[in-house]
């Protein structure tokens, strides 16, 4: 029962948010097309409690060609509140978002997110503000807790959560020399996709720098799709650093270029039970599993690839599983238990071409004995 309520709450979140983009992904633009931002990400790097609310401001510009109202925006934080422009904006016109993040709940870092509710954008634009708060004043060597070599670095693995095919994304850490000489700053061994850089390079002694980490699909050797994991590591004033720095992604489908009609048009995938529960097994068994797959679209649903998020998954048959406009076929994948034991959910991640349902879950539960 515990488990079917998991399912049950998981599911219904995930309709939830698809049917508000299916709603109005048939007579809404993508973001690029509608409106631009000067920036996306506000960090306000080291901040001390005491010193009370922070501020920051996003402006954006009406780049398509009818007025646009920002109709609601969410904060993930109540410690964060916004303020935007309510009028109105007209072609070629700008507004605001005004942030207030209120820095009264302690010493931590903090990574909020703001979910922006557009008219005209078929999908909520998200804008973040982050750093990190104090309970006074700290040097370098206080502020960095890990390092590689004589470069403080808090981060050695870090996200970009959903990337889409052929637009690149970026973002940046903190990082520090902690030396009292200059530290010049190379990279060797970065998996092809991946660009980091480091300003201002060479770092001056004892002071901070940003390190910028950009994955690029295009610059990938084949389409990929799903999880992906790019690392590199760095050479520091010539020596060579054993630690990796590591950058994960999850590569989804992009439909910027779609058209009402495309979009209208595109398919639909409905899963007929989204669960398959084995109930008991032995350890070391394989499991064979399946999903009946409804296509309700107009054109050809493609699913480039099954992520598992247990070990032990591998799909039987094509990839990408192919099912025509207005058809249904069966999605079959082989689950082995050998490295598992125990009651389970394991959660699979379905990478399709629908606008509406990019990305679909779907759930193996049992014991493994």
């Amino acid at each position: 029962m515990k488990k079917l309520l998991v399912i049950i709450s998981v599911i219904l979140c995930q309709f939830s948010v698809y049917q508000m983009i299916a709603q109005g992904s048939q007579m809404m633009l993508d973001e690029s097309k509608v409106l631009t931002f000067d920036k996306k990400i506000h960090d306000f790097g080291d901040i001390i409690i005491s010193d009370g609310a922070v501020k920051c401001t996003f402006t954006f510009t009406n780049i398509s060609d009818s007025p646009i109202v920002i109709h609601n925006i969410i904060s993930s934080c109540g410690c964060t509140t916004p303020q935007w422009t309510r009028s109105p904006i007209q072609p070629g016109e700008k507004g605001k978002v005004e942030v207030v993040f209120k820095n009264d709940q302690g010493p931590y870092p903090f990574d909020k997110t703001l979910t922006l509710y557009v008219s005209g954008v078929n999908r909520p634009v998200i804008l973040r503000v982050r750093g990190v708060a104090h309970e006074k004043e700290k040097n370098v060597d206080e502020l960095f807790y890990g390092k590689i070599g004589q470069m403080g670095i808090n981060k050695s693995v870090v996200s970009l959560r959903n990337i889409e095919q052929g637009i690149l994304k970026q973002d940046d850490i903190d990082v520090a020399n902690l030396s009292k000489s200059p530290l010049k700053v190379e990279t060797i061994e970065v998996t092809r996709g991946l660009l980091l850089t480091v300003y201002p390079n060479p770092i001056p002694p004892k002071s901070m720098a940003k390190l910028t980490y950009t994955v690029d699909p295009t610059l990938l050797l084949q389409q990929e799709w799903g999880k992906q994991t790019f690392t590199g590591r760095f050479v520091l004033n010539g020596k060579k650093q054993q630690e990796k720095f590591s950058v994960s992604a999850v590569i989804i489908d992009n439909f910027r270029n779609l058209n009402a009609k495309q979009v209208k048009d595109a398919p639909i995938p409905i899963i007929e039970r989204s669960y398959y529960d084995f109930g008991t097994a032995v350890k070391g068994t394989v499991i064979e599993v399946s999903y009946k797959i409804k296509n309700k679209g107009k054109s050809e649903l493609l699913i480039y690839k099954v992520e598992s998020e247990k070990s032990g998954l591998s799909q039987v048959g094509h990839t990408p599983f192919r099912i025509k406009a207005g058809g249904s076929a069966t999605l079959k994948l082989k689950f082995d238990t050998r490295e598992h034991s125990g009651e389970m959910i394991n959660i699979l991640t379905l990478i399709t071409n629908s606008p509406s349902k990019p990305m679909v879950n779907l759930f193996i539960t049992g014991t493994i004995k």
